[in-house]
């Protein structure tokens, strides 16, 4: 059986996305190093690098992450403990002094869920559901 065990961002500025994911989306880090943090989300973990230096990139057949919003495309969900009008309103509270972005308003959706989507400083796109 194959399981998802992490999900690795390249960003842009850490100290900015560390504001983000821990003041705004509320997680705290599990481990720390340099150009690193990591998060425990209960699922899998949540890592957050810095750039990797375009040689080692090259490594491994990589091209660096493109300028703009790196998250074009791609969505990550999170369920957060709670109503889906009070997780609403703490994030837009609290992202008002971040890079982040919030994107809709809760609402209900055709699959029978309530979420609303929020966008982190390098554009990852983040689904936000209650659970």
């Amino acid at each position: 059986m194959s399981k998802l065990i992490q999900v690795f961002l390249m960003v842009s500025n850490l100290a900015n996305s560390r504001d983000f994911y821990e003041r705004v989306m509320g997680l705290s880090p599990k481990k720390r190093g340099d150009g690193t943090c990591a998060y425990e989300t209960g699922g899998c973990e949540l890592k957050l690098q810095i750039d990797f230096d375009p040689i080692d990139l090259k490594a491994f057949n990589l091209e660096p992450p493109r300028e703009g919003n790196r998250g074009d495309g791609s969505i990550y969900i999170v369920a957060i403990e709670g109503e889906i009008g009070q997780i609403h309103k703490r994030i837009k509270d609290a992202i008002k002094n971040s890079d982040g972005k919030l994107i809709t308003e809760p609402r209900e959706v055709p699959w029978g869920e309530s979420m609303f989507l929020v966008q982190d400083p390098d554009g990852y796109l983040i689904e936000v559901r209650e659970y």
